[in-house]
């Protein structure tokens, strides 16, 4: 059953799931729960929200070089785009209301990840 939400769903975001196109590529998506989590970002935000990528298999580009799995690989890591630094600040602030816990900063787009029972991290690109 594909993850989805009254907002997000896979035919609608097809960044959901792995793009990279690879023979072995498992076409992994973001979990359910995460999915909750940016949903309640999105209500709070009061608008739409692009995802520019959320889950990856192992031979994804930005994944190829990893010794363990990270965020996205586990389904529990999402980026989605922002165009300056207010939004940056807004999807920043309301993760942190709604309980992500890996949060990169970049300049086009925010990272959330929520890694359960695990400290706050945040890091920039």
């Amino acid at each position: 059953m594909a993850v989805r939400t009254k907002n997000f769903n896979i035919e609608s975001d097809i960044k959901l799931a792995c793009t990279c196109g690879h023979t072995k590529c498992d076409e992994r998506t973001v979990s359910q729960s995460l999915l909750n989590r940016v949903q309640l970002v999105r209500d709070d935000a009061m608008r739409s929200l692009t995802v520019t990528s959320g889950g990856r298999c192992q031979y994804h580009y930005n994944e190829r070089k990893r010794t363990t799995p990270a965020d996205h690989q586990k389904g529990i890591g999402i980026d989605i785009a922002v165009a300056g630094g207010l939004e940056r600040g807004q999807i920043v602030k309301l993760g942190l209301k709604h309980g992500f816990n890996a949060i990169g900063v970049a300049k086009t787009f925010i990272h959330l990840g929520y890694r359960k029972g695990e400290p706050l991290v945040i890091w920039t690109y």
